[in-house]
């Protein structure tokens, strides 16, 4: 899947299972206009009213609070967007069937959501579930964030009596998918760990692409752990090494273990 990012004042935080957000990539129309319409990125996009997804994001952040902590940007907001150009951005060449979660005002603790399907989807909340785990820090983009956000999506959508997309499936299967890579791998490391996993947001570090940016220090988390589960961490992290690592890219990062190296 592409993934781009948009840039503009505050920081921004692409979510996995973006379809699209590379305007480069829309070559073919010459009546089309470059560049965004006036005013906010969320304005060019459809307002998504659904009193039944904003109770299953809430209720799921509590869940998140709960697990993780506290987000690093007090949630005071959160605009739902579907990211479907409104009819007065249709002639702008702007990416469309994207999620994502964007933090507009970190003083006021403003976010927005985009997802990229319609309510009625399968994915919709599953989509849903892996923004909202985003809502913690934002500002984390790397591998073992998406797999720990892949997982949280199945967790409350279990809870909400949700059925979880199509997504289980092709994620157990896939050797290739990095999403699904990521997936299996951060829900090992629950199962092996579960009272040091959620500390894993704990320990992000600049990822060298610039200040706004974060990762996960994994070494830094594995030193926390006993003796004796060190070993069974490197275990599970080795046998996705290879592919996470050749999915690094302007967007994700992946902090390979330094004894894996």
């Amino acid at each position: 899947m592409l993934r781009g990012r948009r840039l503009r004042v505050g920081w921004l935080k692409v979510s996995a299972f973006a379809l699209l957000l590379m305007p480069l990539l829309f070559s073919g129309c010459a009546s089309m206009i470059n560049g965004k319409p006036p005013g906010p990125w969320h304005d060019a996009y459809e307002p998504l009213a659904d009193p039944a997804a904003e109770t299953f994001l809430f209720q799921s952040l509590e869940k998140a609070k709960a697990k993780f902590g506290e987000p690093v940007v007090p949630v005071n907001q959160v605009i739902f967007r579907r990211s479907r150009k409104t009819e007065a951005a249709k002639g702008y060449r702007i990416g469309e069937d994207f999620s994502l979660t964007e933090c507009i005002d970190s003083t006021n603790g403003i976010f927005v959501i985009y997802i990229g399907v319609d309510p009625d989807h399968q994915n919709f909340y599953p989509l849903l579930g892996h923004e909202c785990a985003h809502l913690i820090n934002a500002r984390i983009t790397d591998w073992y964030m998406e797999g720990i956000a892949t997982v949280f999506s199945e967790e409350v959508c279990k809870d909400a009596g949700r059925e979880w997309g199509n997504w289980k499936r092709h994620f157990m299967r896939s050797r290739k998918d990095p999403y699904g890579l990521s997936y299996r791998m951060m829900s090992d490391l629950q199962a092996a760990f579960p009272e040091q996993y959620p500390e894993l947001l704990q320990f992000a570090v600049p990822n060298g692409k610039g200040p706004e940016w974060l990762r996960i220090d994994i070494d830094a988390w594995l030193a926390t752990l006993p003796d004796d589960g060190v070993d069974d961490a490197l275990d599970i992290i080795q046998p996705h090494v290879k592919v996470l690592r050749r999915r690094v890219n302007e967007q994700y990062g992946f902090a390979v273990p330094e004894v894996l190296q």
